[in-house]
């Protein structure tokens, strides 16, 4: 049975490269592609192929965008997502997502087939080595994070959140309606909690995290190929 695939990528060259690719193997068969996320959520939502193949950091909807839009909605599209140098957060957040795979750019050019095939047959390609670490680190951030954040009054969350949206001080003040003096010694409270000592480690700490506190079992969930 032929599967049936997508393919988007923001770079022209490297889109036609894949699908070329792709369609050279008599087990797949490319149904389309797009070159930004939104024009590729709306095809994939149309068509339904089997896999789709995007790029996890295309502008607007990325490729992590729609294989969380794809699992919001349980379509039956399973996703592979490909990168050149994924953060810790991207590939947690992939994981979590339910993609079946994910590819490093960088890596030989059989290993996107090899991949594309392991996921027809409904496994996964998740290489252990890679996305273990990652999972395993930034899971141990994001509990940090929900376990201080709990320290928080509501008033030095709104300001936390702020600051993660990269707000200035002096607007942050204005906002909310405060005395720099004031925001200052919130600041130092945020600080103090969260056992950080500067606005770049609060970031660190804190990133894409402010707005929800989902828990995340990284646990059973890398598969290596």
């Amino acid at each position: 049975m032929v599967t049936t695939v997508f393919v988007a990528d923001d770079h022209p060259l490297l889109l036609h490269g894949l699908t070329d690719m792709i369609a050279r193997d008599p087990g797949f068969r490319v149904v389309g592609s797009a070159q930004d996320g939104a024009a590729a959520l709306a095809m994939i939502r149309r068509d339904l192929p089997d896999v789709a193949v995007l790029d996890i950091s295309m502008p607007g909807l990325s490729g992590l965008d729609i294989a969380a839009e794809i699992g919001r909605h349980k379509l039956a599209t399973r996703c592979v997502l490909l990168t050149v140098g994924a953060s810790h957060a991207q590939l947690y957040d992939a994981v979590a997502a339910g993609v079946a795979g994910i590819v490093f750019k960088e890596a030989a050019v059989d290993a996107l087939l090899k991949c594309l095939h392991r996921v027809a047959e409904g496994d996964r390609w998740l290489p252990a080595e890679i996305i273990g670490e990652a999972v395993q680190n930034e899971a141990s951030r994001r509990t940090k994070w929900q376990n201080l954040s709990a320290r928080l009054t509501s008033r030095e969350m709104e300001i936390a959140r702020l600051v993660l949206a990269s707000k200035p001080t002096g607007q942050i003040a204005f906002d909310i309606g405060i005395s720099k003096g004031t925001l200052k010694i919130h600041m130092n409270n945020i600080y103090r909690k969260l056992e950080v000592a500067s606005r770049a480690q609060l970031l660190q700490l804190a990133a894409g995290q402010a707005g929800a506190n989902a828990a995340f079992d990284a646990s059973g969930s890398v598969t290596a190929p």
